[in-house]
Order: C-alpha cells, then sequence, then structure tokens
C-alpha cells in the first residue's frame, strides 16, 4: 500500500512539469517542437495553445521522473492510495492496454480464463497476445432495450467447475462492470466464488473510474475483492482522452504485481506523452480530494432523471435493468433515456441530436440512448431533454411497428485458441462460403456490442443471417468486418 499522505489535493508530477517549463532556456532534444522555446512552432502554438506545448515535455528527466522517489513516482503513490490499492499504472495506451497488461499477467497463473463474452475488444487482442484459451460466460441479453447487461456469481462459479473437470488450470476470472450502460455486477459475490476456485478476479471497470469517491456512486471494484482493476479515467473521471489506470490490490497473490511491471513494459510506449499522464494526476486529485465536484454531477444526473420522468414521450428504463439477475445497481451518472415514444431509434434519435441540435450522446441501442455525466461536472440535464423532446413529431409511429431487432446467434463451435486463429494462415471468402470455416477476426454488432463471432470459432449461418441483418437496419454496425455490408470474411485457410 502506498504511503498514506492526506493530502489527495496534491499534484506532484503536474506541479514538477512547471517547474521544468519555467526553468527551460534552451532545448536541444526531442520533441521536435522544442516547448515553442525557438518560436518556430507558431502554427502548432495556435491549434494547442503555448502552454500544453511548453508541458510537453521528454521523459527522464531528473526531478521530474527519473528517481526512484520522483515527483512521478509520488503521483503513482497517491492514486494507489486514492483507489485502495497495492500498485498502479499510469497508462497513454487507454484502458485496452490494461486489458492486455491483465492477461499477459494472468497467464504466468495458468492456461485458461473464465471470462464474459461481451469483454471488449483488447481483451481479445489480450487472449491472442497471452495465449489463454477462453471459457466465456454470457451476459443477458435485455430482450426490450437490446442491451447486453453482466453476468452472475453462479454463472462464474459453473464455468470455473467445468473448466476443473475438463482438466484445464484456469489462471483468472474477468468481468465488466459497470457495463457501457452503467449495470454493476455483484463484484463481491464473484470474486468470492473466484478465489474458492483459487484463481485472480480481473475486472474491466473502465466506466466506473468515478467508483467509491461519495456515497452516491457504486463502491470501487479494488474495494470489492477484485485482483486487478482497469480504470479509464477518462471515460468520466476527469483525464485527457487515452489515459487510464491498472491497480493491483493489496489482496492479490504474490507475485502477481510483478508479472503486471513486466506486461507493463512490454506494451507501454517508451515516450508517454507528459500532457496525458499529468492529466491522470490532476483528475486523481479532483476525484480524491473533491467531493462537492461529484456532489454536482450527481445532482445534474438526477435532475436529468427528473425530467425523463415527467416527459410524456420519454422515459427511464432503469427499474427494467434492476429486473435482471446480473444487475445488483446502476451508476447514476449513466443517464440512460427510452426514446420509443419518440417514434425513433434510439440510434436515428442519437444522429438527430447531434445534427439539428448540438447535443451529442454516448451511445444508442435498439430503444434507449445513454448521456453521460463527467465527475465533477455541471452537466445542463434541461438542454438534452428539451432537445429529445423537440424530436418528437405528429408523425411519429409507435414503437411497436418498428421492425424488431434481428436476434443474436449462438456461438460457433471453438475449434481454435483466439492466438493461434489469429496467426493461422487465412484468406478471404464471400460471406456464404466462410459458413462451417473457423474465422480469425472478432466480429460484433453494435449494439449491443457483443462479440458475435469469435476468432477460432465456426462460423455458422445463423450469424452470417445475423450479421447480414444487422447491416440492413439504418444504424447497423458490425466492428472488425472487413467491409461495412459483411460480404467477405477472414477465415483459416483449409490445407489440402
Amino acid at each position: 500500500m502506498a504511503p498514506s499522505d492526506p493530502d489527495q489535493s496534491a499534484t506532484p508530477y503536474a506541479d514538477a512539469l512547471r517547474r521544468h517549463r519555467d526553468g527551460l532556456r534552451g532545448p536541444f532534444m526531442i520533441p521536435g517542437h522544442s516547448a515553442g522555446v525557438w518560436g518556430s512552432t507558431d502554427r502548432l502554438i495556435d491549434f494547442m495553445g503555448a502552454e500544453a506545448v511548453a508541458l510537453d515535455i521528454p521523459q527522464l528527466l531528473p526531478g521530474v521522473d527519473l528517481e526512484a522517489d520522483s515527483p512521478y513516482a509520488r503521483s503513482r503513490e497517491l492514486a494507489a492510495q486514492a483507489w485502495r490499492a497495492e500498485r498502479t499504472w499510469f497508462l497513454t495506451n487507454g484502458a485496452s492496454q490494461g486489458n492486455r497488461m491483465a492477461l499477459i499477467a494472468a497467464a504466468a497463473f495458468g492456461d485458461t480464463i473464465v471470462a464474459q463474452r461481451s469483454s471488449h475488444s483488447s481483451f481479445f487482442d489480450g487472449l491472442v497476445v497471452s495465449g489463454l484459451t477462453p471459457r466465456f460466460v454470457h451476459p443477458t441479453i435485455d430482450p426490450v432495450h437490446g442491451i447486453a447487461h453482466g453476468v452472475t456469481a453462479a454463472q462464474i462459479d459453473d464455468a470455473l467447475d467445468r473448466a476443473r473437470d475438463a482438466g484445464a488450470k484456469a489462471a483468472a476470472v474477468a468481468i465488466v462492470s459497470p457495463s457501457y450502460f452503467g449495470a454493476v455486477a455483484d463484484v463481491a459475490a464473484i470474486a468470492e466464488a473466484a478465489h474458492r476456485h483459487g484463481v485472480l478476479l480481473i475486472v474491466d471497470g473502465s466506466w466506473g473510474a468515478h467508483f467509491g469517491f461519495h456515497p452516491g456512486v457504486p463502491a470501487s471494484p479494488t474495494q470489492l475483492g477484485a485482483d486487478i482493476v482497469i480504470s479509464s479515467v477518462h471515460k468520466l473521471g476527469g483525464s485527457l482522452t487515452q489515459t487510464a489506470m491498472v491497480h493491483v490490490t493489496p489482496t492479490a497473490p504474490a507475485g502477481l504485481a510483478s508479472q503486471l511491471e513486466r506486461a507493463f513494459r512490454l506494451t507501454e510506449s517508451t515516450s508517454p506523452n507528459s500532457l496525458l499522464l499529468a492529466s491522470l494526476d490532476i483528475a486523481r486529485a479532483e476525484l480524491a480530494s473533491n467531493r462537492m465536484g461529484l456532489e454536482v454531477s450527481l445532482a445534474a444526473a438526477r435532475r436529468a432523471r427528473e425530467l425523463v420522468a415527467a416527459s410524456s414521450v420519454l422515459s427511464l428504463p432503469d427499474d427494467d435493468f434492476l429486473r435482471h439477475p446480473d444487475v445488483i445497481a446502476l451508476d447514476p451518472l449513466h443517464v440512460a433515456v427510452d426514446v420509443r415514444g419518440l417514434g425513433l431509434t434510439g440510434a436515428e434519435a442519437k444522429a438527430r441530436l447531434g445534427a439539428e441540435h448540438g447535443v451529442f450522446v454516448e451511445i444508442a441501442s435498439e430503444h434507449a440512448v445513454v448521456a453521460l455525466v463527467g465527475a465533477g461536472q455541471g452537466a445542463r440535464p434541461e438542454l438534452l431533454v428539451d432537445a429529445l423532446e423537440a424530436l418528437a413529431s405528429d408523425s411519429a409511429t409507435d414503437a411497436a411497428a418498428s421492425p424488431p431487432a434481428p436476434r443474436p446467434p449462438q456461438p460457433g463451435e471453438a475449434v481454435l485458441t483466439p492466438r493461434e486463429a489469429y496467426f493461422a494462415p487465412s484468406e478471404l471468402v464471400a460471406a456464404d462460403a466462410a459458413v462451417g470455416r473457423v474465422s480469425t477476426d472478432l466480429l460484433a454488432a453494435y449494439p449491443p456490442g457483443v462479440p458475435n463471432i469469435v476468432p477460432g470459432e465456426r462460423i455458422t449461418a445463423e450469424a452470417v443471417a445475423f450479421l447480414h441483418a444487422v447491416t440492413r437496419r439504418p444504424s447497423g454496425y458490425v466492428r472488425g468486418a472487413v467491409d461495412p455490408l459483411v460480404a467477405h470474411l477472414r477465415v483459416v485457410r483449409e490445407t489440402a
């Protein structure tokens, strides 16, 4: 655990950048813009601002990040303390780097991982890099809203039993909490199940970096028994885009921290951006020391829900979400709005909000949109709700008249591990000819973003039909497809 320091408002790394900037007279080193000292970067300064250019400095500088007790090291210690972690890493390649780190580290403890199938695509990248064999647990798919929620401890326990009975050496369990839509899993119960089987629990907590910093939000997975927690701080925690943290908790097994350090070295940039790192330092200070900031954002989210509840054309799906056994709470900063009363799909409402009103929401499902309120931000919920209500028209039709969303297919047979399939000789074939072949790619229809085809699985006719149905819908999008209409699929080349 990091040394006790009551001053979580301190920003040691950001302060060190300022000191370096103030003492800089003659930069004859990278970056090539020379911090604007020589006056030859006017266009960059006009775009970025002189302060940003001056603070964009290289790594391994005395008094900044070179010494073992440097300001950068102290900043990471403060973050570990704030999240109640044993050790924390700052990431400038996003939570995607964190997922890859976690799986590389977990591979030292076994050969198999029990995982929520609706994990982020970077989790599957981690499978390719680590060589772990996945055993998937399927989340609940909300049939009304077209949303993937989470998994239960009972599902995890059963999957670990089956992995053991099959002779697999499970290394870890990997889940997502909260979900993209703010649904919170029972992390404590899942941690108990994982540890009862002697395996790690990895929680992709990307959408809940603010958890644990106010009684009005759920507890952080770092406080609930998880061993590795990935926090995408830029999403709702206030840091710059592409920044995240990985935490290893005090109760994690011996050797896990050193494996994560090795994985960090393998996946990090050797030139991490100082502005990104400083934004993590500052975001941590705000989350940990400015309780009023979260109260402001919670009030804004609460007001948004009140306005939606009072609307004649909008409604809240929160109660529907909580009826699912894999959802025990909701993140209040994720405001989901059911838009069926507008006579529009979620994707149509999202697109028109941006094009017609300059109001942008995070994601859309078949019947809902999700608006986010950043931690510490005092959003204007009236702007959102007024814009949504303005989309309603006399010609709006009832949502029941909308064509039903295609039903997701069952997974195909797993023939190879994701790593084996990824590196196997491959070829592009027409989608119909791909049926029965082994996929080398990950394909996931959005929404809800659950992978429909995973590398190493046989492609089924049902999966091809589903993906084609998705592409024919106005909001249809298949992530990982080689072409927008999924006319071709990449498969393992067959040998004679």
